[in-house]
């Protein structure tokens, strides 16, 4: 059967899809077979077990749209050109909130790791300038260079593709 993902918490690993036969089922983290993690929003095939349970879901291919991340593929860009400017990271970051309260819930995963991305940059870049005097801050600010390149297009590949960031939360990548 096929339905669309209403909502998911991950503190639960639970969530419920609305079936295209018009009743609701709830799941579970481990009957989900896709990559990533569900999505509200997301269209799936899955099996409806007596009792409203959902096994065995399947993305639907194209269920969300690479296009309606063009916003947040803009900020992951203004963030590598702020490599060599400086300010176009606050561009990006006012951006990302701005359109974080009315994206759909797979799109949300990447403007929340994108705020994210700014403010622990921004602290391990302070963290360098005061170790700098030693040779660790040099160390750690090769460090935040790497991972911010890695964040981004980490992040623009998981656009391209039109799914969700699988752990927006992280301090890593």
């Amino acid at each position: 059967m096929k339905g669309t993902i209403l909502g998911f918490d991950p503190d639960t690993n639970s969530g419920a899809i609305s079936g295209d036969d018009g009743q609701r089922y709830r799941f579970a983290t481990i009957d989900w077979r896709g990559p990533g993690r569900p999505n509200g929003g997301m269209a799936v095939d899955f099996v409806a077990q007596p009792g409203g349970r959902a096994t065995q879901m399947y993305p639907v291919a194209g269920s969300s749209d690479p296009a309606a991340g063009d916003t947040a593929n803009i900020v992951y860009i203004l963030y590598l050109v702020s490599l060599i400017t400086g300010i176009t990271a606050i561009v990006g970051l006012v951006i990302a909130y701005v359109n974080r309260g009315e994206a759909p819930d797979w799109l949300k995963t990447h403007y929340r790791f994108q705020i994210r991305t700014f403010w622990i940059g921004l602290l391990y870049g302070f963290i360098s300038l005061l170790t700098l005097i030693v040779v660790v801050g040099l160390l750690l600010g090769i460090f935040t260079l790497i991972w911010w390149i890695v964040r981004c297009a980490k992040g623009m590949k998981q656009l391209a593709r039109g799914t969700a960031y699988e752990n927006p939360a992280t301090w890593l990548w």
